[in-house]
């Protein structure tokens, strides 16, 4: 009835097996089928190479923009203009003002006086100077006042019409191409439109004694710089004098000439900087990616990843970590695929005997044959349970640790509990535990680990050495320090009076599944994954557990077996060390 009782309540305990949902699966194919699969885009298409192009093209096109422009330098050469065109006004005007207004109280503007003052100046190239009356009619231009006939011999007659050079015609091109797209720009249209030139309104202004000076467009859009002063005798205004410059669109052509130069090394500068960064950047990550989706089509190129180490920056590590994370992946699998074959097989024994004795149980013609079944099948399904369990705990090791966080934890406090319960709960017919530490309480030794695992870790090696040891036997545990130079370690032993561990199987003994009883132990009381399980646990905490054999006094005999554990040491320094120490002396207080 017992049996039978034990049975439903392990029937509850089994969890229901998941219903395939077909819409579902269906549903994933058809996302998985939509979905590109693995890098199609070459490396000219690619996003990231774009984005190093138009991030390093952007800066460059505005300082190219910004140079073309030239607002600041062309804005410093109208100054610069009209300060000269200024002076020359005034002196023109001044002059004028004393030599070509006449004498005595009426004074009028001498024109043939005023003109022999314009030709006595020495008008400096692309300058214009010009005089109108009270009027606003055009006395005088320097344009027109020079009336001389140069002759010069001609040139000789090119009979060979000499082709220009294609490199020549596309930088013309290109500079004419420049030169309209910068002429054109919509917000230069519009300041053309504003400071067109009106010479009647300057002409205008000048003859009310007011001064006009600034930057002006003509109707053909070429931008000059004017000065308009009056001609006064005394305070009388007589004339307009107009002096204009035209080359200052030359002179910023000439600077923007002088810039074609550098502005195509910085673009050359720039494509080839894109270029090494979509080579070194863009090309090793395409490079892991499709490595990446060989890996995931098949099982057999696992180091397919390429070694990028040497670079030694962010790709590089990225390199080593998709290694590292490909091969523990694969590791990963083939531990589950053993860990499934060792549970079928493990499983399959005790199934083998249940049916062998259910089939005896229908022949068996004594009550004691039928009661030497009973047992046998009883036997059974406790081992099985046992498996079950321990398959269980061992499946869920690595989950557990992932959601558990470590803590800072005192291993000599560790050692106390644990020693306080096994003295608090043993039987009479069990051996002792004993902790031999002998490190000062007053330095206590940290570590950082996950308590309840690493917990489990010491009961799971003080329960296999209860396992082999006599009844007045005992089980000891002891904690030092190893110090390698480059790190300090804290190394944990658990020593007991047992029968040892034969040589070949000192490894092995952390294997899945192996078992070695001891002498009158019960068939079936050992799943075999305890120590395969506390070294799972004490990898994840990056340390390392192996077994040896203790000798005896000649060193000949074995004494026992002794397991170790090695893992690093948390350190402290300064003030957090002391407030370490208090903390432990105050938990010592206490307890």
């Amino acid at each position: 009835m017992g049996s039978d009782i034990n049975i439903e309540k392990s029937k509850a305990n089994v969890p229901d097996r998941p219903v395939r949902d077909d819409s579902a699966a269906h549903s994933g194919r058809v996302k998985i089928k939509n979905r590109r699969q693995g890098p199609r885009r070459s490396l000219l298409t690619s996003r990231l190479t774009r984005n190093i192009f138009l991030s390093n093209m952007i800066g460059l096109l505005i300082l190219i923009v910004g140079a073309l422009a030239m607002n600041r330098f062309q804005e410093g050469v109208i100054d610069t203009k009209l300060e000269n065109l200024r002076s020359l006004a005034s002196t023109i005007t001044t002059v004028m003002g004393e030599d070509a207004t006449g004498y005595g109280s009426a004074a009028v503007l001498d024109v043939d006086n005023a003109m022999q003052v314009l030709r006595g100046i020495n008008v400096p190239e692309n300058w214009r100077v010009r005089l109108h009356d009270r009027q606003g009619l055009e006395l005088a231009d320097t344009e027109i006042m020079d009336q001389a006939i140069t002759v010069t011999s001609l040139d000789p007659i090119i009979t060979d019409i000499l082709t220009p050079k294609r490199q020549e015609l596309w930088r013309e091109k290109v500079e004419n191409w420049i030169g309209d797209v910068l002429h054109n720009l919509p917000w230069r249209q519009k300041r053309r439109v504003s400071l067109r030139r009106d010479l009647k309104s300057d002409i205008r202004t000048a003859l009310e004694g007011g001064e006009m000076l600034g930057q002006r467009y003509t109707e053909d859009d070429t931008l000059i710089v004017t000065v308009s002063l009056p001609v006064k005798r005394v305070q009388q205004v007589l004339g307009v004098v107009t002096v204009e410059s035209r080359d200052v669109e030359a002179i910023i052509n000439a600077e923007r000439k002088a810039l074609a130069p550098i502005i195509g090394l910085a673009f050359l500068a720039t494509l080839l900087s894109s270029l090494a960064l979509t080579l070194f950047v863009t090309r090793p990550m395409r490079k892991l990616a499709r490595a990446a989706e060989i890996v995931t089509q098949s099982s057999d190129k696992r180091d397919s990843i390429p070694d990028l180490s040497k670079r030694r920056d962010e790709i590089g590590d990225l390199s080593s970590v998709m290694r590292d994370m490909t091969q523990g992946l694969y590791s990963r699998i083939d531990d589950i695929a053993n860990f499934a074959a060792d549970v079928a097989h493990e499983i399959k024994n005790p199934l083998t005997s249940l049916r062998s004795a259910s089939d005896t149980l229908r022949v068996a013609k004594t009550d004691a044959q039928r009661e030497k079944l009973i047992n046998i099948i009883q036997q059974d399904v406790s081992r099985m349970d046992r498996l079950i369990t321990d398959i269980s705990k061992a499946s869920k090791v690595d989950a557990n640790l992932a959601r558990d966080t470590a803590q800072t934890l005192d291993i000599s406090e560790i050692l106390d509990n644990i020693t306080e319960f096994y003295e608090q709960t043993r039987s009479g017919d069990s051996a002792i535990v004993r902790n031999i530490t002998t490190l000062n309480p007053e330095a206590p030794v940290f570590i950082r680990a996950f308590e309840t695992p690493f917990a489990q870790v010491l009961r799971n090696l003080i329960d296999n050495a209860l396992t082999f040891s006599d009844v007045d036997g005992e089980v000891r545990l002891n904690v030092e320090l190893k110090n390698t130079g480059e790190k300090e370690l804290v190394v944990i032993t658990v020593d007991d009076d047992g029968p040892g561990i034969p040589a070949d199987n000192l490894d092995t003994v952390f294997d899945r599944f192996y078992t070695q009883r001891p002498k009158g132990a019960r068939f079936g009381s050992h799943s075999g994954l305890g120590l395969a399980i506390c070294r799972q646990i004490i990898t994840a905490h990056k340390g390392r557990i192996w077994a040896e054999n203790r000798r005896g006094a000649a060193n000949e005999d074995i004494a026992g077996a002794r397991f170790i554990i090695e893992v690093p040491r948390q350190t402290f320094g300064g003030p957090q060390k002391s407030k370490r120490k208090r903390k432990a002396k105050e938990i010592k207080k206490a307890a």
